[in-house]
């Protein structure tokens, strides 16, 4: 897929067959256009349809922009956050993908998280929030996720795993 570029469509979950770098949308009869989708990086399409987790979740497009990337985890390198949905569920949450290690951390798609439940089909935008910013004290970049004119949390990592914090109901 590099090369290609990846649009999100709100609501819409696409599957990636990394073997044949094709894109299916699931719910529709025809793949999207090549234009359709926004470019994902392949270490992170990797990371999320190897082993358990790409056999659990799908690629989802539900917020802009689709891939944001921080250093969440305060070791220096860019790690990413994409959006996705627990195939059994249909529950929508984040996978954060360590850019280090290559290792997933899922939040939301049937996995609680602090007052964002299991279910993160209410966020309607997302960003990076600087580890710079004083409140709280961070040890890397956090994602500000929210529903706009209702709610807004942090999610960051304490050294020892993501937290939630609300910052607006």
């Amino acid at each position: 897929m590099a090369g290609s570029t990846l649009h999100p469509e709100r609501g819409k979950t696409y599957y990636v067959d990394l073997n044949t770098k094709a894109i299916t949308q699931p719910d529709s009869r025809s793949s999207p256009s090549p234009g359709a989708i926004r470019n994902v990086p392949d270490t992170v399409k990797k990371a999320l349809t190897n082993g358990s987790t790409g056999k659990k979740y799908d690629l989802s497009f539900h917020v802009n922009p689709s891939y944001p990337e921080g250093d969440f985890d305060g070791d220096g390198k860019m790690d990413a956050a994409v959006l996705v949905k627990e195939r059994s569920t249909g529950k929508l949450g984040i996978a954060i993908v360590h850019g280090t290690t290559g290792k997933v951390t899922i939040l939301g798609a049937g996995i609680g998280i602090g007052n964002g439940s299991d279910d993160f089909e209410w966020m309607d935008s997302w960003q990076v929030y600087s580890k710079t910013r004083d409140v709280p004290r961070l040890r890397g970049d956090a994602l500000l996720v929210e529903k706009n004119e209702a709610a807004n949390a942090l999610i960051y990592w304490n050294g020892k795993r993501y937290v939630w914090s609300q910052q607006r109901d």
